[in-house]
C-alpha cells in the first residue's frame, strides 16, 4: 500500500481501478450463465479482489470476502486509501453464517483455499452461496504444500489424478467429487496450475439441528483460548 504495488504496480493499478474488466476465465463463466445480471462472491480476496469489476452488457455486484478483513481495512485507512471494493470478513468453512445461502451466481476462489482449515467444508460452504445452476470455481496452484514442506499455512494440496479433482495431504487423500454431500458437476483440469469448475445440481441435505450454534460455539471458545495464550504473562526462568 504504502509503494502503491512495489515490486506489482501493474497490478495493484489494476485492482484499484474500478473500470478493470472482469477476469477473462470468469467472464467465460458469467456469460455461458445467459443473465443481464450477476452477483459474485470472491472467496479469500485478500485486500483487492483479483476479478477486476466490469463486463461490457452484464451488470455484476462482487463481494469480496478474506478472514483478515479487519486487518486490511485498518492498513487502509493507515495510509489513506479508499478501495473499490471493501474486503468483509467471512471464513471459508463456514460462510453460511455471513452471507445469504444460495445468493450468488458465481463464487471463486483463488489461491486461497489451500490456507483453510478443512478445504473439502469450505467447498462445501461456497456451494452453499451459489444459486442451483451456479458455478463454483477454484484456481490454485498445485501441491503447493509439498512444494513449500507444509510449512504456514499451507497444510493441503490440491491435484488433477486420472482426471479426478483430490485434496491430499500426508494425512490421507479426498476425491472431491465422491466426498461432496451437494449435489454437483465437476470438472478439472491442469497440472501445475489446477482450474475446478463446480456447478449446484441441486440442493443438499438440511445440517443437523443445531450444528451452526455449536460450530459458533467452538469459534468462541478457540478465540477466548488463543488470546488468552497470547495475553498470559510469560513464565519465569526456571529457578526463578
Amino acid at each position: 500500500m504504502q509503494t502503491a504495488g512495489g515490486q506489482w504496480p501493474e497490478d495493484w493499478r489494476a485492482r484499484m481501478d474500478p473500470a478493470s474488466p472482469l477476469d477473462a476465465f470468469v467472464s467465460a463463466h458469467a456469460r455461458a450463465l445467459g443473465r443481464s445480471a450477476l452477483r459474485i462472491l470472491d472467496v479469500g480476496a485478500g485486500p483487492l479482489t483479483c476479478l477486476g469489476y466490469a463486463l461490457p452488457g452484464l451488470t455484476l455486484e462482487i463481494v469480496p470476502t478474506d478472514p483478515l478483513a479487519a486487518l486490511y481495512a485498518g492498513l487502509f485507512r493507515r495510509h489513506g486509501i479508499t478501495p473499490p471494493l471493501e474486503t468483509r470478513f467471512a471464513v471459508v468453512e463456514d460462510l453460511a453464517l455471513f452471507l445469504p445461502e444460495g445468493g450468488f451466481d458465481l463464487v471463486h476462489c483463488r489461491n486461497a483455499l489451500d490456507h483453510s482449515f478443512d478445504p473439502l467444508r469450505g467447498i462445501e460452504q461456497m456451494l452453499a452461496m451459489a444459486r442451483v445452476g451456479g458455478r463454483v470455481l477454484l484456481r490454485h496452484f498445485a501441491n503447493e504444500a509439498a512444494r513449500e514442506a507444509y510449512t504456514g499455512f499451507h497444510q493441503y494440496n490440491f491435484a488433477v489424478r486420472d482426471g479426478r479433482f483430490v485434496v491430499w495431504n500426508r494425512e490421507g487423500e479426498t476425491d472431491v467429487a465422491a466426498g461432496l454431500a451437494t449435489p454437483a458437476r465437476l470438472t478439472v483440469q491442469g497440472t501445475d496450475w489446477v482450474e475446478v469448475v463446480i456447478e449446484k445440481t441441486g440442493e443438499p441435505p438440511a445440517p443437523p439441528p443445531g450444528q451452526a450454534r455449536e460450530r459458533m460455539a467452538a469459534y468462541l471458545a478457540a478465540f477466548v483460548a488463543v488470546l488468552g495464550e497470547a495475553t498470559l504473562p510469560k513464565a519465569a526462568p526456571a529457578g526463578h
